[in-house]
C-alpha cells in the first residue's frame, strides 16, 4: 500500500560482562538473558500469540501471564491481511498453556476496537487500553467501520480502566487508524494519545508494520480527509515492529523485543519456540538495520546452544564510534534529527536540510534535545535557519568558557576536562590568550600531538 522511507538511525552495542560469580536461577542451565523469557526457560517472549491444537482461542503472552482476545477480533484481523493467516498462531501444547497464569483480558490487540456492552452501550478501546463510553451517534459520525464493533461481556468491559467519554466528532481518539487518499497507494496514520493528553498522528512507513498492530483493513481502518489530517501535529514515524515478531536479514533469524533484534542462533531453537518459518519477515531491510542489536535467544526449555555461555553480555545503545569527537550528548542527537523536525515542521526533513542539522550539532552549537528543538522552531517560525558560528569571529570569554571550551576540550581528547584542566584553560583564556574558537581549539590540540598533555 505504500512506498518504504529510509531514515538515518545510528547505534552501538556496549558489552558490560555480569559478574562471574552470579549463580544460575533454578530452572536455568545458562544465564537467563539468553532465553527468550528470564523469567523461566519455559516461557516464550512477550507478544506471542498462542492456543492449544484442541482449542482455537488465542491468548496475548506478557511477563508469564496469557490474556484472551476475542475469537472474532483474531478472525477478522487474520481474515482481511494481506500477509498473515491464521497458521501465524503458535501452536502449544495444553501443559504448556497451563505454565501461564491467565489474567485480565487487556491487551494491545484491543487497541481502537469498540467492545460492545451486553445493553447495546458500547466502548472505544484507547491505545491507553481504557473503555471510553461513545454513543452509536458519535460512533457514526466518526465514521468507525460497523464490522469493528466487537460483542463481549459485561465483565469483560469491566477489566479495562474507565476513560473520559468520547464525544468530540472532530477528531479521532487515541489508537484509530486511518488512511489518507487512495485505499490502495494512500498514507496510513495512526492516531496516538502522547504523554501529555495530546492527539498526535504517526505514519506508518510501510503496511506489513500496521498488520503487526493486530488491525484489520476495511474491518477498522477509515478514511480521513486532509482537513482532519491537518488537525494533528506530528508524531515520529512507525517504522519498527512490536514485540514478538521474528524477522531475517542477512541471513540471520532475529526475535523483535524490547526494541532490539536478539539473533535465534539455530533453527533448533526456532522449531521449539513454534514459530511458523514462513512468517519470518524478510521485506524491507533498510528498517530492520535500524534496530540495535541485543543478547542473542541461544537457550529455550531444555536446549542450550553452545552460544549460551554462563554468563550472557548485556546490551545498550550508546553513542555513534562515527562521532567520538562529540561529547555523548551532542552525538544522541544525530539519530534523532528526523524525529525532531517531524512534528515541528509536519514533514521530513529533506537532504539538505538534514546535513544542514546534522553539521549545527557536529560544530558544537547545540549538545542538547532542548536546544535543538528551540533552534528548530525559532527556523520554522522565521523562515530562517540559525547561524554557524565562524571559527575565527570573536567570541566573548564567558561564551568561549561555557560553551565552547567543553566542545573543544572533548573534540580533541574525546573525554570530559578534569578541574585542573578546567582551571588552567579558564585562566589563559581570562588572561586574553584566545577570543576565537580557532585560536582556543588550535592550541589544546598543539599540546596534544607535541606533549600529550591536557593542561601545563
Amino acid at each position: 500500500m505504500m512506498k518504504s522511507h529510509v531514515f538515518l538511525v545510528i547505534a552501538i552495542l556496549v558489552f558490560v560482562a555480569l559478574p562471574v560469580h552470579a549463580a544460575l536461577p533454578a530452572g536455568f542451565k545458562a544465564d537467563p538473558a539468553y532465553y527468550p523469557s528470564s523469567l523461566n526457560p519455559n516461557f516464550l517472549p512477550n507478544g506471542t500469540l498462542v492456543r492449544t491444537a484442541k482449542n482455537t482461542t488465542v491468548y496475548f503472552i506478557k511477563n508469564g501471564t496469557r490474556s484472551m482476545v476475542l475469537p472474532r477480533i483474531t478472525e477478522l484481523w487474520l481474515k482481511e491481511a494481506h500477509y498473515f493467516k491464521p497458521d501465524l498462531i503458535t501452536v502449544i501444547s495444553d501443559a504448556d498453556m497451563a505454565r501461564y497464569k491467565q489474567v485480565a483480558s487487556v491487551n494491545p490487540a484491543y487497541i481502537g476496537k469498540i467492545l460492545q456492552h451486553p445493553t447495546g452501550q458500547q466502548f472505544y478501546i484507547d491505545d491507553k487500553l481504557r473503555r471510553r463510553p461513545m454513543s452509536a451517534a458519535v460512533r457514526r459520525a466518526l465514521k468507525y467501520p460497523s464490522r469493528n464493533i466487537y460483542a463481549t461481556s459485561a465483565a469483560h468491559i469491566n477489566e479495562f480502566s474507565l476513560g473520559a467519554t468520547i464525544t468530540r466528532t472532530d477528531v479521532h481518539p487515541g489508537g484509530t487508524v486511518m488512511y489518507n487518499g487512495p485505499y490502495h497507494g494512500g498514507t496510513i496514520w495512526r492516531i496516538q494519545e502522547n504523554s501529555k493528553g495530546q492527539l498526535t498522528k504517526r505514519l506508518y512507513l510501510q503496511d506489513y508494520l500496521y498488520e503487526a498492530e493486530y488491525y484489520p483493513w476495511s474491518g477498522q481502518i477509515m478514511p480521513v480527509d486532509t482537513a482532519e489530517l491537518a488537525r494533528y501535529p506530528r508524531g515520529a514515524h512507525i517504522e519498527r515492529y512490536v514485540d514478538g515478531w521474528m524477522v531475517a536479514l542477512n541471513g540471520k533469524t532475529y526475535l523483535v523485543q524490547g526494541g532490539k533484534l536478539r539473533h535465534i542462533v539455530s533453527s533448533e531453537l526456532l522449531s521449539a519456540m513454534g514459530y511458523p518459518t514462513k512468517y519470518v519477515l524478510t521485506v524491507f531491510p533498510e528498517f530492520l538495520k535500524k534496530y540495535p542489536i541485543g543478547t542473542p535467544v541461544a537457550a529455550f526449555k531444555t536446549i542450550v546452544t553452545p552460544s549460551a555461555k554462563t554468563i550472557a553480555p548485556v546490551t545498550s545503545v550508546s553513542t555513534s564510534p562515527k562521532y567520538p569527537e562529540l561529547r555523548p550528548g551532542a552525538a544522541a542527537l544525530i539519530p534523532q534529527i528526523n524525529d525532531l523536525f517531524l512534528p515541528i515542521y509536519d514533514r521530513d526533513p529533506s537532504a539538505s536540510e538534514n546535513v544542514f542539522w546534522m553539521d549545527y550539532i557536529y560544530k558544537g552549537e547545540v549538545g542538547t534535545k532542548e536546544g535543538l528543538v528551540a533552534a528548530m522552531q525559532r527556523a520554522k517560525t522565521t523562515g530562517v535557519r540559525p547561524a554557524i558560528t565562524s571559527r575565527t569571529a570573536t567570541v566573548s570569554q564567558d561564551v568561549l568558557k561555557s560553551k565552547w571550551f567543553p566542545y573543544l576540550f572533548y573534540f580533541v581528547w574525546h573525554e570530559e576536562p578534569t578541574d585542573a584542566a578546567r582551571a588552567y584553560w579558564f585562566g589563559r583564556i581570562d588572561a586574553g590568550h584566545w577570543t576565537t574558537i580557532q585560536g582556543l581549539g588550535g592550541t589544546i590540540r598543539y599540546l596534544k600531538d607535541t606533549s600529550n598533555q591536557k593542561y601545563k
